[in-house]
């Protein structure tokens, strides 16, 4: 009996603490699961030339786009402010491509009356605000994140510096409170490395600057968002001079959005609208606009329809390869060899890209959703997108693909 009563004793020691524990927190476990499968007609491959080089295959192919789980917990401080943080990581369900802990928006910050700071990694106000309004997704074989803002993904100082649509690293954030239905939102980012000197051997100082805002109004959403890239020397071209302090390189690249959305009882309508304008060397820039129509319509129970319009116009400005003895501009992507999606020939144009989508929607619960569509992006005879995941085709080659998908909420 003795020791029964030793081992109850020794177990509520141990018990107690943990019951504390777990009343005194208040973290939370959140993610999404999104599994999407299409088989695409990928067309002709392309040097960095612009000539084909044969015929990619059609294939069948596994996305988990947007997949993530995350852990995220607040505690009260006193007078209406509280800290907070939250680590959201990669959840790829196919176990192909797993990405580091706290990968995707992660932070620590305070807030209160006075708004909400924080810092860490996270999306930039322009890409959180266009969300707002843009209906169809951002990734993957339906996303439009490739035409709007030229890649979607999670970078490190200037990595991929042509794309507008940025979680960035080592970056400081802030939120204003919401005014009447309007909230502002800063982002900043810093060097992930301390740079002893500026120089040929360190690079520039990349740095980049957001402002966006958001104003909602019962069924309509409005936004807008300004962003500069500095010294990201999109192009890769620029020079170095020679010495000891030599001349920072880089220039300014700028982008803006603008956004609205409204709801008509069972169907929602939303424009999105975004221009850039890289300086890819000195004394050498390219400027794109694009757009994006959609609609999503609950046509009755859990049946839905979903599909809209994606154009990215022929970009503008003299980069491009040029000839140096004809003076001829051949087209060159914005990464500099020629593969990047943003292509420019000196502004001779048919650099324009054009995506049509439509998906049909069986939302089997308030969390749960599978869908069927189909997907078509044309290529106006020197541009060089491709879908979302797939590999980038030549010249005015055209892709399509069919898919099927999975989402869930928890």
């Amino acid at each position: 009996m003795n020791k029964k009563i030793m081992a109850l004793a020794v177990a509520g020691a141990f018990g107690a603490p943990a019951a504390a524990l777990a009343q005194a927190s208040n973290v939370q476990i959140f993610g999404t699961v999104y599994v999407e499968y299409a088989y695409a007609k990928q067309g002709h491959a392309g040097n960095a030339a612009g000539n084909q080089t044969g015929e990619l295959v059609n294939i069948d192919f596994l996305q988990t786009p947007g997949s993530e789980i995350g852990f995220k917990g607040e505690e009260a401080l006193g007078g209406g402010t509280s800290a907070w943080f939250q680590c959201t990581s990669t959840m790829d369900v196919r176990g192909s491509a797993p990405q580091g802990f706290c990968g995707r928006n992660s932070a620590l910050g305070v807030k209160g009356g006075f708004g909400n700071f924080f810092a860490g990694n996270w999306d930039m106000p322009t890409k959180r605000t266009a969300g707002a309004v843009r209906i169809l997704s951002d990734t993957g074989v339906f996303g439009t994140g490739f035409l709007l803002f030229n890649n979607s993904s999670t970078f490190n100082d200037n990595n991929s510096p042509a794309s507008f649509s940025r979680r960035q690293n080592n970056s400081i954030f802030y939120d204003t409170p919401v005014f009447g239905g309007f909230q502002g939102y800063v982002g900043m980012s810093t060097p992930s490395t301390a740079i002893a000197r500026t120089g040929a051997t360190s690079g520039a100082k990349p740095r980049v600057y957001s402002l966006a805002g958001n104003y909602t109004n019962g069924p309509l959403i409005l936004t807008a968002g300004y962003e500069v890239h500095n010294n990201f020397s999109t192009g890769g071209g620029a020079v170095q001079p020679a010495g000891p302090n030599p001349t920072l390189y880089g220039g300014d690249d700028t982008g803006y959005q603008l956004g609205a959305a409204y709801q008509f009882g069972p169907f929602k309508g939303g424009l999105l609208y975004a221009h850039q304008k890289m300086e890819t060397s000195p004394g050498t820039s390219l400027s794109v606009s694009s757009y994006n129509i959609a609609g999503e319509w609950r046509i009755a129970g859990p049946h839905g329809l979903r599909g809209g319009y994606t154009r990215a116009n022929n970009t503008s400005g003299n980069f491009g390869a040029v000839n140096p003895v004809t003076g001829a501009c051949a087209g060159l992507g914005l990464d500099g060899t020629g593969s990047g999606q943003r292509i420019g020939n000196c502004g001779a144009g048919g650099t324009k890209g054009e995506l049509f989508q439509i998906q049909y929607v069986f939302q089997a619960s308030k969390r749960t959703e599978f869908d069927v569509g189909y997907v078509y992006l044309k290529n106006d005879s020197n541009a060089r997108y491709s879908l979302g995941g797939f590999t980038q085709p030549a010249p005015g080659i055209n892709q399509q693909a069919f898919a099927v998908s999975m989402k869930t909420t928890f």
